[in-house]
């Protein structure tokens, strides 16, 4: 997982039908200090915790933890491998905590 924040959206005329309803967002990765990081941003799926342009956020980069989140066993697992799985509202940098609301 990593801390990043959300820079854009992604608007997508036509999705798969598991992610229909669900927001994708430009993320890019930044560290406690808040600064970005200088690394690629990641398409991530926001899976219904509202997160928007500006956001503090908690990123999981796995399938597997898409999948436990959000797959429903006899559908079509859902097609991501990045996922927003918080909205944090503070952090302090010197000591790593992190407040999640």
């Amino acid at each position: 997982m990593y801390l990043a924040r959300v820079t854009g959206t992604v608007v997508a005329s036509q999705k798969l039908d598991p992610l229909v309803g669900r927001r994708l967002l430009v993320v890019e990765a930044i560290g406690l200090d808040g600064a970005g990081l200088g690394r690629t941003e990641d398409v991530a799926l926001d899976p219904g915790l509202s997160a928007g342009v500006g956001d503090a956020v908690l990123v999981a980069k796995e399938g597997a933890v898409v999948a436990t989140l959000l797959d429903t066993p006899g559908e079509p697992p859902t097609p991501a491998n990045v996922v927003i799985v918080a909205v944090v509202d503070e952090w302090d940098g010197t000591s790593g905590d992190l407040s999640i609301g």
